[in-house]
């Protein structure tokens, strides 16, 4: 919740901070936030903020990693590995469509898999109760995190609409994706 100009008991802290970024974010845009326009909405001075995080970059790290760490209840529940790998991909749209601006500039960036995040965690835990080898786990595992961000990437950008047409493209065009994942892991553990 942001902080009004008026508001003299409120403590700032390096969580208000991110929280009040993540939300001009999820309304504006990664290119909307400044450490100028934060301050505004916290009523205080913008070097107040430098008290707390070193700059922008810094923030947009923090609301990363925040958005990320939301997602620690994602967990590999009970079903086959099919209906494992499925539920991970749908949390990992969620998370993505919760928060679209966020999602977009994460995307765009080269460490973009956490590999000590729960979603990885999770995807090797099913990749390896599919009965991959452990050499392959890995590797299977980035390339399904980096074909499945593309595809959210696509959704949360209009791409996917554009292509498949509009309605329920969004989710037609990304069932058919998980489906065809799916069907090619089960292909490569059936060679």
């Amino acid at each position: 919740m942001a902080v009004g100009a008026n508001s003299v008991d409120q403590r700032l802290t390096k969580d208000l901070i991110l929280s009040t970024a993540l939300e001009m974010v999820d309304a504006d845009g990664i290119q909307a936030l400044s450490m100028r326009k934060l301050a505004a909405l916290l009523g205080v001075n913008p070097m107040s903020l430098y008290h707390h995080v070193t700059n922008k970059a810094a923030v947009v790290d923090g609301i990363t990693r925040l958005v990320t760490e939301g997602a620690r209840h994602i967990a590999v529940g009970p079903g086959t590995w099919q209906e494992q790998l499925t539920r991970l991909a749908y949390e990992f749209r969620a998370l993505s469509l919760a928060h679209p601006h966020l999602m977009r500039h994460a995307f765009a960036d080269d460490d973009f898999i956490q590999r000590r995040g729960p979603m990885w965690q999770s995807l090797c835990v099913v990749l390896r109760s599919a009965g991959l080898p452990d050499p392959e786990v890995e590797q299977t595992g980035a390339v399904l995190a980096v074909m499945v961000g593309g595809l959210l990437l696509t959704e949360v950008n209009g791409t996917m609409q554009r292509l498949i047409g509009t309605g329920e493209a969004d989710d037609a065009g990304f069932a058919l994706a998980v489906s065809l994942l799916v069907d090619g892991i089960e292909a490569r553990l059936g060679a």
